[in-house]
């Protein structure tokens, strides 16, 4: 009996090995997100907890960091202001854990978040979560227990990324999607002039305006939220975020617009104290997503959230934003080329004053490696269609250069072989990519690219869902 049980001990204890030596890495190791986009959460984390006196937190995600100037609404206000916004994929959830120990009485909350069925649920990313919390692990106490076990198992993956990384030279992103974008009020200030969008919004991403996104659990823990915030003497209100008009799936159907807004109302224990068509915004005021505002569009929503608290608070001071037109975008420089030797294997349509690749010729459908071309018919080769690759059964290798702007979902759908992506691109935030381009793609299959751009790739706002499939090329 005694032997059985020193087995059993001596078992348990190897089967928490790893997870202990996870453990050690993970907390010992120096903090490897720090700079990054998900870094930021520190800043905006520890000016929520030291701004003692009333303030103003507007609490979503990366449209809130997207699209706010903090001074100028404190200006209107005359209160401080706290840009609680992100990266949507922390999730709504967490961002209300966060802020709730650090509610005090006359307090303003708006909770403006995306819309759409991941921010408007209970969703928690842990993987985000701790790339967040790396360089000030103390936020772990406010993340609740519900939330506990996704923490625990994705530990392992967290700190051999860390080690990874290092390994890598560490991460040291620039652009937009950095620390360095942010200000000391937690807006993002990176230069932003007008729309990089091929079309103008994006097409992986619509935003529907439907009843069926917001969870039933997601409506009880905002309504618990706003309890306790009144019970601090805070108030709390829920307002819309900025929505590229082109990319809202009921566009020009007042009525599915109306419905929804209604259906809101009656769900939450909060008042709405935007009107959703306000918000609904030309896509000239957008940057590069469907919620993400460029300079111009910043001075829109700030006006406008101006306007909606001062209304709720009965403030009759009239704002005085002074609001500019939507910039536009300049001209296209697109160089027309010969035609690429590869460009005879792939089907095309135009797109964006370029082509899309729809599909691969018969004679691509045999081939183990392939090249994405440059050019074909005398256009630039702009954007990868939906399931191009379909058909390309053999296929394990493809090399495609620095030309291709946006990535569909599931466009190797069927390549169960392929095994190596080759990208030239340096810029991540010059390529659009959806949340399934692997999908229906081998397990195995990663994406290389060159030293200086993996950094970028692999905390890029868009790419990091992709960074476990990311590795350097030599």
């Amino acid at each position: 009996m005694k032997n059985i049980i020193i087995k059993f001990i001596a078992g348990a204890l190897a089967a928490c090995l790893p997870f202990i030596a996870a453990l050690g890495i993970g907390l010992s190791a120096e903090p490897q997100f720090g700079n990054t986009f998900l870094g930021a959460l520190a800043d905006k984390h520890s000016r929520l907890e030291v701004i003692g006196k009333p303030k103003v937190v507007i609490l979503g995600g990366s449209s809130v960091a997207f699209g706010l100037d903090s001074e100028t609404l404190w200006l209107e206000l005359d209160m401080p202001v706290v840009n609680f916004g992100l990266y949507a994929t922390l999730g709504t959830k967490l961002m209300l854990d966060l802020a709730r120990p650090s509610i005090k009485k006359d307090d303003i909350i708006v909770v403006a978040p995306e819309l759409d069925a991941q921010t408007l649920s209970l969703y928690f990313n842990a993987e985000s979560a701790l790339q967040a919390f790396d360089s000030d692990m103390s936020m772990l106490r406010y993340t609740k227990f519900e939330n506990y076990g996704a923490l625990a198992g994705n530990f392992w993956d967290y700190a051999v990324s860390k080690l990874r990384y290092k390994r890598y030279g560490g991460l040291a992103p620039d652009g937009v999607y950095s620390k360095s974008s942010f200000n000391v009020d937690g807006d993002i200030i990176y230069p932003r002039p007008h729309n990089i969008m091929l079309l103008d919004y994006s097409p992986n991403h619509p935003i529907n305006l439907d009843p069926s996104i917001v969870s039933e659990e997601f409506r009880e823990y905002l309504n618990k939220f706003v309890k306790f915030a009144e019970s601090k003497g805070a108030s709390v209100y829920f307002d819309f975020p900025p929505m590229n008009r082109l990319g809202v799936v009921q566009y020009g159907d007042a009525d599915a617009i109306y419905d929804f807004y209604v259906f809101l109302a009656n769900a939450l224990d909060c008042e709405i104290i935007g009107n959703i068509n306000d918000y609904i915004l030309d896509e000239r005021y957008f940057y590069d997503s469907n919620y993400h505002l460029n300079d111009s569009g910043v001075l829109i929503r700030t006006a406008l959230l101006a306007e909606d608290i001062k209304r709720a608070k009965n403030i009759g001071v009239p704002v005085a934003i002074e609001l500019v037109p939507p910039p536009e975008k300049p001209a296209d420089e697109t160089v027309a080329g010969g035609d690429d030797v590869y460009s005879g294997y792939y089907l095309y349509e135009p797109y964006a004053g370029g082509l899309i690749i729809t599909g691969v010729a018969d004679a691509a459908k045999g081939m183990s490696e392939l090249v994405v071309p440059r050019y074909a018919d005398g256009k630039p080769v702009l954007a990868i269609g939906e399931r191009a690759f379909a058909g390309c059964t053999l296929l394990t290798k493809v090399v495609i250069y620095d030309n291709i702007a946006q990535f569909y979902d599931r466009v190797f759908d069927g390549c169960e072989r392929l095994e190596t992506v080759i990208f030239g691109a340096v810029n991540a935030g010059a390529v659009a990519v959806g949340e399934d381009l692997f999908g229906g793609a081998g397990a195995s299959c990663r994406i290389y690219l060159a030293h200086d751009a993996f950094g970028n790739f692999a905390v890029d706002y868009f790419w990091s869902r992709y960074s476990s499939r990311l590795d350097i090329f030599e």
